[in-house]
């Protein structure tokens, strides 16, 4: 038996598959907008993707968008090249597109990518501060900005205990009106601070501890009290940190209490765990 293929049957054929692909393929295309400003005003610049492998932004327009158009789809926006550093998904529902100040990412945008979807490819890792939310987010995403300068891991805020015993030390200190460390089995910092909210005065407090840094010695290094809070913030082998805020209306400041786990500043470990900036 012969079979028989006239030549506009595969060329109708061909049109099919030529056509169809070109279909597919513009489902798959997806278009993002970043803004210079909020508001979704000032120069923007318009993506297409395809896919959700990470993007780095053009070299002028790193660290510079306050806004973004998803165009009804998905994105995660990253803080540094490569998809790393602190993330936040923006997506259809989610907040604050018009004004990414709100979410602590006007300018510090470096990369992007689609959300993963199912059987294109790997979900992006989560931040470590993922599923936190409101002071506890702060205090694990400014910990590890700090962190990361001197090669440090990340620190994680996911262990419920430590930051309910850092709360409950929070109101002692701020009901009583007092300002001294508790004892605890947790490495701890302590900072009275001014602030317009909680998340605020978590923000000042890591970033007055931080300040020490110019003040630690390198090459001779070992505990100082001038320097005792930056070296438990960045020490290398804290895992996890717990926080507590609590309003103290006598001395009208933020107490903020930090608990570390496992604790740092140990005396003969400085050198393996606390590293110059890099």
């Amino acid at each position: 038996m012969k079979f028989k293929v006239g030549i506009s049957s595969i060329k109708q054929s061909l049109y099919i598959f030529i056509a169809t692909f070109f279909l597919n393929s513009e489902c798959f295309a997806e278009e993002i907008t970043f803004f210079e400003h909020s508001n979704y005003e000032g120069e923007s610049i318009k993506f297409t993707r395809t896919n959700s492998d990470c993007a780095n932004l053009p070299g002028n327009w790193n660290d510079r968008i306050s806004s973004v158009d998803t165009h009804g789809n998905c994105i995660v926006v990253w803080e540094h090249g490569g998809c790393s550093g602190k993330s936040e998904r923006i997506a259809p529902g989610t907040r604050s597109h018009n004004h990414l100040a709100a979410i602590g990412f006007n300018d510090q945008i470096s990369s992007y990518q689609l959300c993963s979807k199912s059987g294109s490819g790997p979900r992006p890792p989560g931040p470590p501060s993922s599923g936190l939310s409101g002071v506890r987010r702060v205090a694990v995403d400014e910990h590890n900005t700090y962190r990361r300068r001197h090669r440090s891991p990340d620190i994680r805020g996911d262990n419920e205990e430590i930051h309910r015993t850092a709360q409950r030390y929070a109101e002692y200190l701020a009901n009583n009106d007092k300002f001294e460390h508790s004892g605890g089995k947790y490495g701890e910092n302590l900072a009275g601070t001014g602030g317009g909210n909680q998340e605020e005065a978590v923000r000042n407090a890591v970033r007055m501890w931080y300040n020490e840094e110019p003040k630690y010695d390198y090459n001779n290094t070992g505990f100082s009290m001038e320097t005792g809070h930056f070296t438990a913030v960045v020490w290398k082998s804290t895992t996890h940190v717990g926080i507590g805020v609590a309003w103290n209306p006598k001395s009208r400041w933020w107490v903020v209490v930090a608990n570390y786990d496992p604790p740092g500043n140990f005396g003969g470990q400085y050198r393996e765990n606390v590293f110059p900036p890099s």
